[in-house]
């Protein structure tokens, strides 16, 4: 009995002793986070509803702006499109993007996607009428991280550039080429089908989709914005002299065939997440470990019409297939254990719409008007510029992301830089483009300001008529990101 109870004592001693230093523990006064670690916290949670105990269906809102203040140098023959003067130099603010997302993930079986925003509003935009639909979509699982899908959607295949999503550039911008029929046979980018995306075989990512255009009504001369044109209104530009009607000019086309897209990629390294909307991250500041080579293609039947002359010196239309080809790498590594990282990417188009087919294109230009009575760029006027064609495009990014940077292991400190080569048909030059910048992630992708210093060619016609490049314009661009 004694041995009983002294175990019994003993027990007990024990027990309280054990509960006493576990009080003591759990009543030790808990470390308060800083205000910078709570932001990062809500960040990264985001604003989330979910919609059952086990957190498995949710839904989620994202907003984000992009806001630019820009200043750079004219295309020769600008005038101010306000005041009619002329102008080599221009400034503005502008919002860039701004985005409103809507997701609902039912059980990782059934998802919806929404996306509303505007896009391009400068000051001297009309803002009222620039609120659109950018993407509405569903989605079912059919097997493990795979999914079929239709509506309004991103999924366009080609490249992991002509995919991007605009808060994840490594880059201020994306290159312009990578998107080539933005807002000619699509919608921002987008276009009405079906497709489907996933991985298989652990590491094969891909997606595939069949689309219709929708055909841009934009006003303007469509043989300098590119927008589409039916052959009859081709054949009227010729009947009326119009100086771009010339045989052998090649021009987008008004149709409504269907559309083939695809997009391959082989994941070396880590297995990347494929987002719902489509939209791919080219920018993990070196701190994700991926390494993936990817291929991919579009395909539109009678996608450009080209003037042709008969025998008789009637002058008629040739349609051609728009065919498009593209190879790519992208590499993310850590660089040591100290938040160094680099982000490299390069890819080539290979772009085919039939003979010497360009396009132009500005971004935010409604600034900008053309000076009849002076030398002007062909080009057009503002920071105009030609953006692609048939023929041939490399691109590159490179980024480093410095170690142990300013404030905050967690805020990232990115110097990058950008060069684009473009052999082009319908140019009598080839032409290089940079791009030099530095991104400061306050939090990630979520909080950041970059600064950037652009050079586009600009491309003059010669006393011997050939359009070749005469100099190249600098563009300085600061953007502010904000995300939730």
């Amino acid at each position: 009995m004694k041995r009983i109870l002294s175990t019994l004592l003993l027990t007990f001693v024990s027990l309280s002793i054990f509960a006493q230093s576990e009080q003591e523990k759990n009543n030790d006064p808990v470390e308060e986070k800083t205000p910078y670690e709570k932001s990062v916290d809500v960040f990264k949670r985001g604003l989330r509803l979910d919609l059952n105990k086990e957190k498995t269906s949710y839904f989620k809102t994202i907003i984000g702006i992009q806001a630019w203040w820009r200043a750079g140098e004219t295309n020769p023959g600008t005038t101010n499109a306000l005041t009619g003067e002329p102008i080599s130099n221009y400034s503005d603010f502008s919002m860039r993007r701004i985005r409103t997302m809507f997701y609902a993930n039912i059980e990782n079986k059934y998802l919806l996607f929404a996306h509303i925003g505007a896009t391009s509003n400068a000051t001297n935009s009309n803002i009222n009428n620039n609120v659109y639909v950018h993407d509405f979509q569903g989605q079912i699982k059919i097997a493990d991280q795979n999914y079929i899908g239709a509506g309004i959607h991103f999924w366009q295949g080609l490249a992991r550039l002509s995919r991007v999503g605009s808060n994840n550039y490594l880059t201020v911008d994306h290159p312009y080429f990578n998107y080539p029929e933005v807002n000619r046979t699509d919608a921002i980018v987008r276009q009405m089908g079906v497709f489907a995306r996933g991985n298989v075989l652990g590491k094969l990512g891909y997606q595939v989709s069949v689309n219709q255009p929708i055909i841009s009504t934009v006003a303007g001369d469509p043989t300098v914005g590119g927008r589409p044109m039916s052959k009859s209104e081709m054949l009227e530009f010729a009947e009326n002299g119009h100086p771009g009607a010339t045989v052998g000019s090649t021009y987008l086309l008004k149709q409504t065939n269907y559309n083939y897209n695809g997009y391959f990629f082989w994941q070396f390294w880590d297995v990347e997440a494929q987002s719902v909307s489509g939209a791919s991250q080219m920018n993990y500041f070196g701190q994700k470990r991926v390494f993936n080579i990817g291929a991919g293609f579009q395909y539109q039947p009678g996608g450009t019409g080209t003037y042709k002359e008969d025998i008789n010196g009637d002058m008629y239309i040739q349609e051609n297939d728009i065919k498009k080809f593209a190879v790519d790498v992208f590499l993310s590594t850590p660089l040591g254990n100290n938040g160094g990282g680099f982000t490299g990417y390069a890819v080539y188009y290979n772009y085919q719409y039939g003979n010497d087919y360009l396009r132009t294109l500005h971004v935010m230009g409604g600034f900008a008007g053309t000076d009849p009575n002076a030398p002007s760029s062909p080009q057009g006027p503002g920071f105009s510029q030609y953006s692609h064609g048939t023929g041939h495009i490399f691109h590159t990014e490179l980024g480093y992301t410095l170690p142990k940077t300013i404030y905050n292991s967690e805020k990232k400190l990115q110097p990058y830089v950008s060069v684009s080569y473009k052999n082009l048909e319908g140019l009598d030059e080839t032409s290089f483009q940079s791009d030099f910048g530095v991104n400061w992630a306050i939090i990630g992708q979520n909080v950041k300001l970059t600064a950037a210093y652009q050079l586009r060619p600009v491309y003059m016609i010669n006393d011997l008529g050939k359009n070749v490049v005469d100099h190249h314009a600098g563009l300085f661009v600061t953007q502010l990101q904000l995300r939730i």
